[in-house]
């Protein structure tokens, strides 16, 4: 069901199900215009062969803050709709680093990259450079998130190496400051290299 833009935002807002740590959407028009259009979800299909549109935290977060979706706790018109403290509450019970994860995900968004579902692993997200098609283009980094008081073994490091060199793609370890500001770092069979601010140009084929 789609529902008449509010004062507070000119966009269509679409009522979605959470179910456990992920959001259901089946409008055909929220699907369009979320994954088709800008890439954010993934689309499944169900018993009767129709499409819906699966959200990760992330992508629920970045949605909500934008005023484009409504969720109900419980799934329940009764109760009052939930608020992006709300989710991020909720949510974070299923993964206690989300909040930095977020910021992440929400700074490649906004520097406009598409950002997808990492290997997991540690392999968070992987990022295509501007304008890529996801359907035909291979992501260009492979972003794996550190934070305080998680500190990475070289063992480790070293594997994401390889996952990011077998795979042709530049690996970055990213990572949130004090003051909410992401940082990343390029990485070179597990050494850091330099602090980089993402920029096409400085990956171009």
């Amino acid at each position: 069901m789609t529902e008449k833009p509010n004062e507070k935002t000119e966009k269509a807002q679409y009522k979605g199900i959470v179910k456990k740590d992920k959001v259901l959407l089946s409008n055909k028009e929220a699907i369009e215009e979320f994954y088709k259009n800008s890439y954010i979800g993934t689309i499944e299909k169900d018993d009767k062969n129709e499409e819906y549109l699966i959200l990760e935290p992330v992508e629920v977060l970045l949605l909500i803050e934008r005023n484009r979706l409504l969720l109900n706790p419980d799934n329940s018109p009764d109760n009052e709709l939930f608020n992006f403290e709300d989710l991020l509450v909720y949510f974070s019970n299923f993964d206690d680093r989300l909040w930095q994860k977020y910021i992440i995900y929400m700074d490649l968004r906004k520097r406009g990259y598409i950002v997808r579902a990492g290997y997991g692993e540690g392999i968070d997200f992987r990022v295509f450079k501007r304008g890529a098609d996801v359907e035909k283009d291979s992501a260009k980094f492979l972003i794996y998130p550190i934070f305080e008081g998680n500190p990475i073994e070289l063992k480790e490091l070293d594997k994401m190496s390889r996952v990011a060199l077998s795979s042709r793609k530049d690996l970055i370890i990213a990572t949130v400051d004090r003051l909410s500001k992401p940082i990343y770092y390029s990485v070179n069979k597990f050494e850091i290299i330099n602090k980089v601010d993402i920029k096409e140009e400085e990956y171009a084929r």
